[in-house]
């Protein structure tokens, strides 16, 4: 059972959202920073800063999320460099 779970007072956030699309997978996920929830559409800037529109009559599911962990580096952890012991 698919459940929204975030509203315009969420804008900012990051959400995950799941949407019906034309073709043949019905339904997509989008995730990423809720910047607008305006005139029935929201607008969704994804990690690699693309922004999605999606029509609030093709939400299915939507839910706030965790923010997006910090990657570090391999040569970083390989040489013993951390955020609290830079080098």
């Amino acid at each position: 059972m698919y459940v929204v779970r975030i509203t315009p007072a969420d804008t900012g956030a990051r959400v995950s959202i799941r949407r019906r699309v034309a073709g043949l997978l019905p339904l997509t996920d989008v995730v990423g920073q809720l910047l607008s929830w305006t005139d029935r559409c929201l607008t969704i800037r994804t990690r690699d800063g693309s922004i999605v529109k999606v029509a609030e009559t093709d939400l299915v599911a939507g839910r706030r999320v965790p923010p997006q962990p910090v990657r570090r580096s391999a040569a970083g952890q390989a040489a013993g460099q951390t955020e609290a012991n830079p080098q």
